[in-house]
């Protein structure tokens, strides 16, 4: 069977693993087709998710912090503007063109208007409600290419392309590296450049496996553990509001970060 057959019919994470597994000669011309393919149907759900968890936010009374950016379509020239693009700054993975070409840009973070931090939460006498600090648990946000935060990283060779800030920015703290793409990145999939995940790497989750687990939480991806001074992953928010926005969203996968099998 083709990719694109397989991940319909559910190998959703061995699909993506084996596209990964063949590095740049995934765009040769025997391969490509079903592979692009197989990007634009995770996209068509992860698009569909985005939709799903907006609504679902705005009628939990969630306030976002920029509201006309929360999901901003494709627009009908999308794919000249990657062209363009691409041909500056050399090809983007493409799971991530993909991303751009049938979601857009996305935009979850929460007003700091009515985010309480941990801060503020330890002062107050009143207990604070989940949905005044889902904020913190790292929500879904994909910038323009646009975005003009874009650095040279000697260290790998590559231009490292502003995707999103990190965690810690969206929650308006002082934080670490922001999440970006190196390029040029002619595979399939990439890992975030800038996601905390251990101490040993500066990269995080591939792109796909980010938004697979960031669904599972809602559209919020959840916070670092730290066990015993170390860094040892990320925890998906542990809320019941988390859960309810998770609840019947499109499948991307099934297997989390551990290795522990979760129906989705």
């Amino acid at each position: 069977m083709s990719f694109l057959q397989r991940y319909l019919r559910g190998e959703h994470e061995q699909v993506w693993a084996d596209l990964r597994e063949l590095g740049p000669s995934v765009r040769g011309e025997e391969v490509f087709e079903d592979a692009h393919g197989v990007a634009v149907e995770t996209m068509r759900r992860v698009r569909s998710n985005v939709e799903a968890v907006r609504r679902r936010l705005d009628d939990a009374g969630y306030r976002f912090k920029e509201p006309d950016r929360v999901h901003v379509p494709p627009p009908a020239d999308a794919g000249d503007q990657l062209d363009n693009f691409e041909q500056r700054h050399g090809p983007l993975p493409l799971s991530l063109r993909a991303f751009y070409e049938v979601v857009g840009t996305v935009d979850f973070r929460q007003s700091w208007e009515q985010l309480v931090g941990w801060n503020e939460r330890k002062r107050r006498a009143v207990p604070t409600e989940p949905i005044e600090y889902l904020g913190e648990y790292d929500p879904l946000m994909v910038e323009p290419l646009n975005c003009k935060r874009a650095a040279w990283q000697a260290d790998f060779g590559k231009r490292s392309w502003f995707l999103a800030p990190d965690e810690c920015h969206k929650a308006n703290y002082s934080g670490g590296d922001h999440y970006e793409v190196l390029l040029p990145d002619d595979s399939a999939d990439f890992r975030i450049y800038g996601m905390v995940m251990s101490d040993q790497s500066p990269f995080g989750e591939h792109f796909v496996e980010y938004l697979r687990e960031t669904f599972r939480g809602g559209g919020f991806r959840g916070t670092v553990e730290v066990r015993e001074g170390r860094l040892a992953g990320r925890s998906l928010p542990d809320l019941d509001i988390a859960s309810r926005l998770a609840d019947g969203l499109q499948p991307l996968g099934v297997s989390n970060a551990q290795g522990r099998l979760f129906e989705t």
